[in-house]
């Protein structure tokens, strides 16, 4: 593809994307992007055959974007707690623009949802891959306490995506410190001793058969 054909590509991907963002799939119109994008509708459709396609595209796009910014986000040397900070609030950020996309997966069950859900499910293997990495380093260099690492990523992006779903008109910022404490709270390294010392359950106490005069 030609340079300029690449660039006019991005530019109207760049457009969907905007307008998507926060937004239900039914209210973004083809014109709207492609007046967003500075072109006329029957360029658009060169590049994009219809809406749906134009919107699987866009959501390829963040959640790629997402990919990214989970590879290498974070500064040279930084420590697996601020690796796995940064990640969070990338993944709150990305997800919570796909909130109306994340709605319509709850029971749609045409064409579309489905083929969001597949992208989603192959997209979110790579996510969890990288944050299997970072966890493993913490497991390794002691920030962490030893946990499922194949396991706790699945519950690290559900916990995300469940907290996006409910939060409302929470703030963004509320969203964040709520799931990263719960996040960093489960993998910190516990006083192993301290909690040996301290029973779950206190034993039951013992009766003698008999009356004690």
């Amino acid at each position: 593809m030609p340079d300029w054909r690449a660039k006019r590509r991005e530019t109207i991907l760049t457009a969907a994307a905007e307008l998507f963002a926060g937004r239900d799939y039914a209210d973004v119109q083809v014109d709207e992007v492609a007046k967003r994008a500075g072109v006329g509708k029957a360029t658009l459709y060169r590049y994009f055959p219809s809406k749906e396609e134009l919107y699987l595209e866009s959501l390829e796009r963040a959640l790629g974007g997402l990919e990214q910014r989970l590879h290498g986000h974070a500064a040279p040397g930084a420590t697996a707690v601020t690796r796995l900070t940064v990640m969070v609030s990338a993944l709150i950020d990305t997800l919570s623009e796909q909130l109306p996309t994340l709605k319509l997966l709850g029971g749609d069950q045409s064409d579309l949802a489905d083929r969001m859900r597949r992208i989603i499910r192959r997209r979110s293997e790579q996510i969890a891959a990288a944050l299997r990495r970072v966890l493993d380093d913490g497991v390794a260099t002691g920030e962490f306490r030893a946990l499922d690492t194949g396991m706790t990523p699945a519950l690290i992006i559900g916990m995300v995506r469940g907290g996006i779903m409910m939060a409302g008109d929470r703030p963004r910022e509320a969203l964040e410190s709520a799931v990263l404490d719960m996040i960093l709270s489960a993998t910190a390294v516990t006083n192993v001793a301290a909690t040996m010392t301290t029973p779950a359950f206190a034993p039951a106490p013992h009766f003698a058969s008999g009356s004690s005069t």
